[in-house]
């Protein structure tokens, strides 16, 4: 029987003061966070309350982490459809497991990205952590870094755009077109972004507005009119994408106020500090807070963080990948030695027979065809696998390529960083599209370029650095595809390849043992190109000359920017240069200009094995004609059957001495070898030899004992080495090298690896004096001010210390220097920027205060026509309106119309009626029903097709 209720007893409530103290507030609190997280509630007891905040933020997004995990596994699924999941797409080391937003995850998906990039697994939950954490992250090229970056920055801007002015991100760029890659990148990652407000329960989401909350982008490079981009800040965008030098120059004019910036990102971080940008750089440090989370992402990047100091980073996160593979696995490679005055012909050689390039005309014909038929037609011209890209030294280069090629017959693409912007961004969009099949740049797209499918890059001038090699080739093999980068290699540029072989560590060879690519991934095969063709070839290029006339001067030009090039060229490592006078010497090297052998590349394809049989054939006969030595010469012909002449005695002398002096010079000779006029010396009889004690037997015993454990060793190491590999003797324990340890690497990875001779030499210098006496005295020294004609303090850079910055141009302009145009642009278009941290309101691009304008411009009426039938009507109805007071002819451009209210025209305004007279314009329901007809009948008469729609 259940307990009956006892009714309420205002007696039984007087309880005694000590039993009031042991009732506390906390048992009466109702916790509500697990019915907000349909999760149990954590009972937590802290007695501060800043732990309590800092409890419940953790709680918080630590809540909002595991939605976001379940709310992923379900978009996943979602996107994929009915498609199983593939291995990695959910759980543990996927973007689903990251925490990111459903939104963010659907983009990821449908754009292809389904498993994380090693770099991008350890670089994204590392930037999403609270505390944010700076990070500096390496690993090659087409590894993912931009996205490895991009994601968080999406992420904890949480895909919308901030009404609060200022914008909140920053991306460092040092090229124009990896700054459009990525702002592409970053608007495909914020699209279809759902925007949750917040709304009441039973909201409908289909009233919701998502017009304006979308994340705002401002792209802010060089050679783009200053104009548009002062409106795009005025816009007041939530990520700049920029580069060092117009972003310095945008914010003197604007003065800029970057304090509200919680991101910031050096991408291609040793190319921005080592580009001349370092005071532009300290120039935009300076203005950002010290609160922001800074990002360092690069291919090459030095080991020590001594050279990024400058940036500002506290306590970063190193994430160091892939630093024994600096290249892709995929990626073959091939090195052709070529004289400087036949590479010309060797790149035509290589584009015809190696890659196989099409001419222009019937690659344009196949584009005309297929033009406006879907786009999955399109697509299929952007991925021709035959499309190359093709690294010159200078622009005068790329200018001389260009015209060379596309007389040849070539569709030809080029870009050089003096380009027009404009012209560069179209240059770049048909080679994209695949409008053109060659792509003739200097190092400007060397950086982050992702081209979709190419498989050919070219380096027409060998690069000085082991850094901007991995850069160069890094634009193809990208993402798990296959790709070749061709070499060409003269004998000056020979050091350069042996270092680049040290920092890669792969052999160097001139001969394939096996069949098919596998050996072009793992070693540098070094060749020359077949002599035949490589003369047929030279002589195509003479005749070229005839078809085009501007050839000759631009090969001159090119030239002599090539002199110049050369002498601004850092020098390879001084081991290098003397092992390359050795492989010079060599005859087992064949060279450029020996006719002893062909790179074994051009040897593949159907009927390889025969074209190798006959190379081996050919090369074998060569080598016995080379061999081969007359019995006797010019001097000993008919000599034979005379006592001999003269000079015949004197030749048989002569070939004595050298016998003799090749038998010295053989290495198979040993050091106790006599002469054959020298008598050797006799070996002593049996009798002669004296009998040994037992002393003298125990001694041999031990020596012979000794003898034979060193020859057990040896045997036991020639059979460990019948499997063709060398075996180290060394005790990986105990031996201690005179070289660091990836001493190499890092040398291939720093910044003045390369560099030129003025920079390798200021890091050779050597002074007595501590560096607090060297800065002392460079503070104080006196230089030479060509333009003040006098001495003036501070280093040189600038008169008095004045901080120099460069410009798109190559100007050199003081940081502080303003212009004024940003003020004339103010004026006219009326726009007036609010403080960092204001509300932008509704009117942030055209703000004018609540002021409105009016247009009070006059202009004089057309006279009248006096050949018109109704000339003299119109006159008279003139002359009648100016007797009668109104505006005159000259007075208006067009008749005054009455006012509504049948006022009248007075002292240059109207003047309306009285208030009795005004008519109502209250209507009754026959009108408002009348209204909403014809409102009815354009509605429909709008909806109709017009004639131009109807087929």
């Amino acid at each position: 029987m259940p307990p009956t209720k006892r009714k309420h007893d205002d007696s039984e409530d007087d309880y005694s003061e000590e039993e009031e103290d042991s009732f506390s507030n906390d048992d009466f609190d109702v916790d509500i966070s697990s019915a907000l997280t349909s999760k149990k509630a954590r009972i937590e007891q802290s007695n501060e309350d800043g732990d309590d905040e800092e409890d419940l933020a953790a709680f918080l997004q630590e809540t909002i982490a595991k939605r976001n995990i379940k709310d992923g596994t379900e978009t996943v699924k979602k996107v994929k459809g009915k498609t199983k999941l593939a291995k990695g797409e959910v759980g543990g080391g996927s973007f689903q497991s990251m925490g990111l937003h459903p939104s963010l995850l659907r983009s990821l998906t449908l754009q292809g990205y389904r498993v994380p990039t090693p770099i991008q697994r350890l670089s994204i939950p590392a930037l999403l952590s609270n505390p944010p954490q700076d990070l500096v992250g390496m690993a090659r090229t087409g590894s993912g870094k931009s996205l490895a970056y991009m994601v968080p920055l999406v992420q904890r801007l949480g895909g919308r755009h901030s009404t609060t002015f200022g914008a909140r991100a920053l991306i460092l760029l040092p090229t124009r077109e990896l700054a459009l890659q990525i702002l592409k990148v970053g608007k495909e990652l914020a699209r279809g972004w759902d925007h949750d407000k917040g709304a009441h329960a039973g909201d409908s989401k289909e009233g919701g507005d998502s017009k304006g909350t979308n994340l705002r982008w401002s792209l802010i490079v060089g050679g783009e009119g200053l104009d548009e981009q002062f409106e795009m800040m005025s816009n007041n965008p939530d990520v700049i994408i920029a580069t060092p030098g117009r972003l310095l120059h945008l914010a003197v004019e604007m003065n800029l106020d970057l304090k509200s910036v919680q991101y910031v990102v050096f991408d291609e971080a040793d190319r921005l500090f080592e580009m001349g940008f370092e005071t532009a750089l300290n120039e935009i440090l300076a203005r950002l807070p010290s609160s922001r989370q800074t990002l360092l992402f690069s291919a090459t990047l030095p080991k020590s963080l001594v050279d990024f100091a400058k940036a500002g980073l506290e306590n970063p996160k190193l994430v160091r990948l892939d630093a024994e593979s600096k290249i892709s696995s995929d990626l073959k490679m091939a090195f052709f030695s070529v004289k400087q005055a036949e590479k010309d012909a060797c790149l035509l050689s290589l584009l015809r027979d190696v890659i196989k390039v099409p001419l222009g005309s019937s690659q344009r014909d196949s584009e005309t065809e297929k033009k406006g038929k879907g786009k999955g037609k399109a697509r299929d011209i952007a991925t021709m696998p035959h499309q190359t890209l093709i690294f010159a030294a200078t622009k005068h280069h790329v200018e001389y390529l260009m015209n060379l090629l596309t007389t040849a017959g070539y569709a030809v693409s080029h870009i050089y960083g003096s380009l027009d912007q404009s012209a560069r961004s179209y240059q770049m969009d048909q080679f994209r599209r695949g409008h053109t099949g060659v792509l003739v740049v200097t190092d400007v797209a060397a950086r982050g370029i992702d081209i979709p499918v190419l498989e050919n890059v070219v380096n027409y001038d060998f690069p000085h650095g082991a850094r901007v090699f991995v850069h160069r080739v890094g634009r193809t093999a990208r993402a798990g595809r296959q790709g070749w980068a061709w070499s060409f290699v003269t004998n000056t540029e020979l050091p350069y390849l042996l270092d680049l072989q040290l920092f890669l560590g792969r052999p160097l060879k001139s001969q394939v043992d096996e069949g098919g690519d596998h050996a072009y991934t793992e070693s540098l095969i070094l060749g020359p190109f077949e002599r035949s063709k490589v003369d047929e070839d030279v002589e195509y290029v003479r005749s070229l000359d005839d078809a085009n006339h501007s050839l000759p001067s631009l090969r001159d030009v090119m030239k002599r920017g090539h002199t110049m090039y050369e002498r601004s060229k850092g020098k390879a490592s001084s081991p290098s240069y003397k092992r390359a006078k050795e492989i010079l010497k060599d005859p087992k090297w064949a060279l450029a200009g020996s006719d002893s052998g062909v790179h074994p590349v051009l040897l593949r394809g159907d009927g390889e094995r025969e074209r190798r049989a006959k190379e081996q054939a050919r090369h074998d006969l060569l080598k016995t004609i080379g061999s081969f030595k007359p019995a006797e010469t010019v001097f000993e012909i008919g000599a034979k059957g005379k006592a001999g002449t003269a000079n015949a005695a004197l030749m048989k002398q002569r070939r004595k001495a050298l016998d003799k002096s090749i038998q010295r010079s053989l290495p198979s000779t040993s050091a106790n070898a006599v002469s054959d006029d020298e008598e050797e010396p006799e070996i002593g009889t049996r009798e002669e030899m004296e009998m040994a004690d037992e002393e003298q037997i125990a001694v041999g015993n031990g020596f012979l004992f000794v003898y034979l454990n060193v020859a057990e060793f040896l045997v036991q190491a020639v059979f460990d080495n019948s499997s063709g590999k060398k075996r180290d003797f060394r005790d990986s324990e105990f031996y201690m090298s005179h070289y660091q340890k990836g001493a190499v690497a890092e040398k291939g990875y720093s910044l003045t690896d390369g560099a030129s001779f003025v920079e390798q030499a200021r890091g050779a210098t050597f002074d007595l004096a501590g560096d607090e006496g060297v800065a002392g005295r460079q503070r104080h020294q006196l230089s030479w001010d060509k333009k003040k004609k006098k001495f003036v303090k501070g280093d040189g850079v600038g008169a008095d210390n004045v901080k120099l910055v460069k410009t798109e141009n190559g100007v050199r302009l003081p940081a502080s220097y303003r212009s004024g145009r940003f003020e004339e642009w103010k004026a006219k278009t009326r726009v007036s920027l609010p403080k960092v941290g204001e509300e932008e309101g509704p009117g942030t691009r055209k703000a004018t205060n609540g002021q409105k304008f009016r247009h009070n411009k006059v202009t004089a009426a057309k006279p009248l026509d006096r050949l018109r039938s109704d000339y003299e009507r119109k006159a008279r109805a003139g002359k009648k309106n100016q007797s009668e007071g109104g505006p005159k002819e000259d007075e208006s451009s067009r008749p005054q119309k009455s006012p509504k209210n049948g006022g009248k025209f007075k002292g240059g305004r109207f003047v309306g009626k009285s208030i009795g007279r005004v008519k109502s314009e209250l209507k009754n329901a026959e009108q408002i029903r009348k209204t909403r007809k014809t409102q009815e009948n354009r509605k429909l008469k709008n909806a109709r097709p017009s004639r131009k729609g109807r087929r």
